[in-house]
């Protein structure tokens, strides 16, 4: 990716967070098939999509609301702009096709890191889910 691939990508993340509204974060949550379908072609930045998409849903559980509303509409844009076909780098381009998407969640983890941190470390302290007995 070049760099005006990479400005416009910054760009247009800053005007999408921005403009996100608690709507736009209902309507992500109808996208997290599709979104967990294309995440696993996001190579190196697989992880920060499991990682934002895990707090997604401690926050819609209400078990984790220790979250900016910020983070959450970078997240949210960042899922919304994974799904979209309409992207800066399309993605039906052979190897190119999801780097934008991939530097999407890089501008999240990059723009939000002590609060990422900060949901990893108290994901950690949760007690392990009891497993059901079939």
């Amino acid at each position: 990716m070049n760099r005006q691939d990479q400005e416009r990508i910054n760009e247009s993340f800053a005007r999408g967070v921005e403009s996100f509204t608690e709507d736009d974060l209902k309507k992500v949550r109808k996208d997290g098939a599709a979104a967990e379908e294309k995440s696993t072609r996001l190579e190196a930045q697989f992880e920060s999509f499991k990682l934002t998409w895990e707090l997604l849903q401690d926050y819609w559980g209400g078990n984790y609301k220790n979250v900016p509303w910020k983070l959450l509409a970078s997240i949210g844009f960042a899922v919304t702009y994974l799904v979209s076909p309409l992207d800066i780098i399309p993605d039906f381009l052979p190897l190119l096709g999801f780097t934008d998407d991939a530097a999407v969640f890089a501008l999240v983890v990059s723009s939000f890191q002590s609060e990422l941190d900060a949901y990893r470390e108290w994901k950690r302290r949760q007690p392990d889910e009891p497993k059901s007995s079939k």
